[in-house]
């Protein structure tokens, strides 16, 4: 679908208050006058943690924790951005700790259907003031929260999906759908996302193997997410092989049990009374649930071992103590924030099992024969902080917590070694390694990165991190919000005389060691060593994320061909071949009028299904969308063609490409040299891959950091192929999947062929920045839109038409910049460099508001993808008409901006089609 123009309407009586609510002004106005310390987050944008000062906690009255809670948020909700809170927040729970600390914790619903992660905590001292408000919310909202799925269907994609993609029989598999929620798409990543209804479904094998939690979009019936509940690497139980076979239960003697089964028995009472002597936990649960541990569980691939949300498992010489202790740290988190597995929330709940594990391993005076302990001087100095170093199935320690390099892991965030993959759940593994060693340097001290820290020693340590963990983290928690908890828990415990760690039955008792401010000077000091609060050094970005600037003859008036679908497939042939038919589930190109993200109209769409399982049912073959035949005029000039599409399939295996017939030459593809903005962005698998097209050129894959994908336009240069006027020409989208696992499939709209030649004689200048010189072959009528100064300082008012003859030039960095719409001029596409921030002047809108027209000589505005990333896009041309703000110049999609005004500024969202 095109559009020439979008209009955006903004109502002038209400602008103000817009601004307002979502006003940085406000915040730290609020941070000024209680002295806090605000922490946003990257994918909302919303505070995500507010610590008010140790000697200065907010006082909300003299009512119960509760009712100052009810008056926070009756007060602070437009001020946080989103004054519908006190009608969204719904309070689950009040719990207080040993401390005389109560904690008040709200779920966010919006029209009844829970925000997935969505999860807010108010924390008062013992004095009832409140000391930090921490949790992910989302700002004002609106989404249909009716789905168009219904839950068995998605239960079935579910189950199917994982099927496929971990090529395990489906009747094996077992699907339940958790919750509808809302889903922030990127809150997982760090990242800006849309939100969508989704059902979260967990998949589960009968043996436990698996599982697996997959958000299904409610709406669109497509996968916006997934992760793994499977985290590898006191009543208790030790099975051989499966649940069915009790080898030793409480109370057995050990006699029987080989060494690695002795570890599983000892080591899981170590880390149950650390937690319940010291903490006060009782359990992994805090229900003092049975332990239960499967010996050689053949449901693993070995060596390896895991915690599957019910069982800790172990293939045969894995479980070493410190082994042991991490698997049963996954447990406890899942009962405490139930860190989500994957990026850096992930990472976060691969390190606290690394820690816990090797705090039970340094400290537990079991299994050290032969150890060296000493503190650390180099990789390999000491067995110190080496986790799985006595496990002899995996032939020498798996990490390093003191130094995570030494085996390949990042000690800071900017470390070469930090993983922004989206493979191992998103570096989980990896990117572990930047907890790992704060908690190693907080404990044994060190310089490092320029900072030189005292170590504290574990009972302290121990306790920071076990306060982090249990009071201060979510679900969706990730590096930044670890920095806030831990000093908001060092703040807690000042004072507090700890009580010492044990690891056997009888608790050790007072320690006599407390927190002092002292301490928490370490803390910030190994904060700043690791760069736990800075930006990782990932760049998601989406598969198609080149803007391609298109002239005004792709319009469809205008151009050569256009096509978009509205009307059908008249005249285009659809095909499939596959290259088993006898297993092959029948499909084709097909009219869609759902289109991804919102995109209005139809389109068409060639399906990449989870299915197939690459032995005996075989999915491998060709989708064909081929056009009709198109003919090039005389006079046409230089021939450009632009499609918009949406790319999502199984990155390396499955993908499209474009080939084209000319008159009766043979079908060829069309080569990447032809694109000029979003070409194809990887060479399809050759080896073990069945798919046709292997070996091929193609669009493949998603967006970074995410499994969907984002609309984009390519443009390719179709003169490169030798086509001239009076060619005719065809054209044929082919989508080739192999033997089994997808994802979603190619979607497609817009397509136009078009020569930027054709047009009249005329650009238009803006108050734009110029990277290139520009030159006019012939006499050239250009527009002025504003009052400009050329290289020659001459004056050219609003609305003047000034002609120039053969030979005029724009430098390079001259206040201005061109959209071309004239012909004879060269180069044939200009690109500009762009301003990092444009931005409207929301001051002058407000002066003139009493004129029926205004226009803005500096419009301030920034607009961003839907990646969230700051677009490098030109000034906007902007009128005020009444109510109506006009916005010309944009390409086609989807827009996020913010409006500035004065100190304040407002959202929105746009999307040109």
């Amino acid at each position: 679908m095109s559009l020439r123009r979008l209009l955006f309407f903004i109502f002038l009586f209400n602008f103000h208050q817009l601004l307002s609510q979502s006003s940085k002004a406000k915040l730290d106005d609020f941070a000024r006058e209680t002295d806090a310390t605000i922490t946003l987050s990257a994918a909302t944008g919303n505070p995500e943690f507010i610590r008010f000062s140790g000697n200065r906690p907010l006082l909300l009255g003299t009512g119960t924790p509760l009712q100052a809670t009810e008056n926070f948020i009756s007060l602070y909700a437009g001020t946080l951005g989103n004054p519908d809170l006190s009608i969204q927040l719904e309070h689950l729970r009040t719990e207080v700790d040993p401390f005389g600390f109560e904690h008040i914790t709200y779920q966010q619903f919006i029209n009844k259907v829970p925000v997935f992660g969505g999860i807010l905590k108010w924390h008062f001292d013992q004095d009832r003031k409140l000391r930090v408000l921490n949790g992910v919310f989302l700002g004002q909202t609106k989404i249909n929260t009716i789905p168009s799925l219904d839950r068995e269907t998605a239960i079935a994609m579910a189950v199917d999906q994982i099927s496929s993609q971990m090529k395990i029989s489906s009747s094996t598999l077992s699907g339940t759908s958790k919750q509808l929620c809302i889903f922030r798409k990127g809150l997982i990543q760090g990242i800006p996302g849309d939100n969508y209804l989704c059902y979260e479904i967990e998949v589960q094998s009968a043996d436990h193997s698996v599982r697996e939690f997959v958000f299904i979009d409610a709406q669109e019936g497509t996968i916006v997410e997934r992760y793994s509940g499977i985290h590898n690497i006191l009543d208790r139980k030790i099975y051989q092989t499966s649940l069915n076979n009790l080898i030793w239960q409480e109370g057995d003697s050990q006699d029987g049990l080989n060494q690695w089964q002795k570890n599983e028995v000892e080591t899981a009472g170590q880390i149950y009374y650390l937690f319940k002597n010291t903490f006060g936990f009782i359990s992994y649960d805090n229900m003092d649930s049975p332990m239960h541990t499967i010996h050689e569980n053949p449901a693993i691939n070995c060596p390896n071992a895991n915690w599957n949300g019910s069982t800790a498992n172990y293939c045969d010489q894995t479980a070493s103590d410190d082994v042991v202790a991490h698997e049963w740290g996954h447990a406890y988190t899942d009962y405490t924030n139930n860190l989500i597995y994957a990026w850096q929330s992930g990472a976060l709940n691969e390190s606290y099992s690394d820690i816990w594990g090797e705090t039970v391993d340094i400290l537990n005076g079991y299994e050290d024969a032969g150890e060296n302990l000493s503190l650390r001087t180099g990789c390999g100095s000491s067995d110190r902080w080496m986790l799985g170093e006595d496990a002899s199935a995996f032939g020498g320690a798996l990490r390093d917590l003191w130094d995570p390099t030494c085996k390949g892991d990042p000690g800071k965030v900017t470390d070469t070694e930090y993983s922004c993959s989206s493979g191992d759940n998103g570096g989980v593994h990896t990117n572990s390694g930047v907890n790992n060693h704060a908690y190693a340097l907080l404990v044994d001290g060190g310089t490092y990165n320029n900072q030189t820290i005292t170590g504290i020693g574990f009972t302290k340590c121990a306790h920071i991190f076990w306060r982090a963990q249990k009071i201060y983290l979510t679900s969706t928690s990730d590096f930044k919000i670890q920095a806030d908890a831990l000093e908001a828990a060092c703040m807690d415990l000042m004072g507090v005389n700890l009580e010492g760690l044990s690891f056997t039955e009888t608790p050790v008792g007072l320690s006599g060691q407390i927190i002092t401010p002292a301490d928490l000077l370490e803390l910030q000091k190994v904060l700043l060593a690791v760069e736990m609060r800075s930006d990782p050094p990932c760049n998601f970005t989406p598969l198609l994320a080149e803007q391609a600037l298109l002239c005004q003859q792709s319009i469809p008036d205008s151009a050569i061909f256009f096509e978009d679908f509205e009307n059908g497939l008249i005249a285009w042939t659809v095909s499939q071949l596959p290259n088993h038919p006898e297993s092959w589930e029948p499909r084709d190109w097909q009219l869609i009028d759902s289109l991804p993200d919102g995109r209005l109209g139809k389109g068409v769409f060639a399906p990449d299904p989870i299915n197939g399982d690459c032995q005996t049912d075989l999915q491998n073959g060709i989708l064909r969308l081929e056009s009709p035949a198109i003919n090039i005029p005389s006079e046409s000039g230089a021939i450009s063609l632009a499609f918009d599409h949406w790319v999502s399939t199984e990155r390396s295996w499955d993908g499209g490409n474009l080939k084209i017939k000319i008159n009766n030459d043979p079908w060829t593809i069309i080569p990447s040299n032809a694109f000029l903005k979003n070409g194809y962005n990887l060479t399809l698998n050759t080896s073990q891959n069945d798919n046709p097209l292997a070996g091929e050129k193609a669009f493949s894959g998603s967006d970074g950091g995410s499994v969907r994908g984002t609309w984009g336009t390519s443009l390719i240069n179709l003169s490169t192929m030798g086509i001239q006027s009076g060619d005719q020409i065809k054209l044929r989208w082919e989508l080739g999947t192999d033997g089994c696992n997808g994802i979603s499939g190619w979607y497609l709209d817009d397509i136009s062929i078009f020569s930027c030649a054709a047009c009249k004689d005329s650009i238009e200048l803006s108050n734009y920045w110029v990277d290139q010189q520009l030159s006019f072959e012939g006499g050239i009528e250009i527009t002025t839109s504003d009052t400009l100064t050329s290289n020659s300082n001459i004056l050219y008012s609003a609305g003047q038409v000034i002609n120039f003859n053969s030979g005029f030039a724009i430098d390079t960095g001259s206040a201005m910049e061109a959209r071309i719409e004239g012909c004879n001029i060269s180069p044939a596409y200009f690109r500009v460099n762009h301003l990092p921030l444009v931005r409207i002047l929301i001051a002058d809108l407000i002066k003139q508001t009493n004129k029926n027209q205004a226009y803005f000589p500096e419009p301030r505005i920034v607009l961003t993808s839907k990646s969230g990333k700051v677009l490098a896009t030109k000034d906007i041309l902007v009128h005020l008409q009444n109510s109506t703000l006009e916005i010309h110049n944009l390409s086609r999609g989807k827009y996020f901006g913010t409006i500035y005004f004065e100190n304040n500024k407002s959202n929105f969202q746009l999307e040109v089609k």
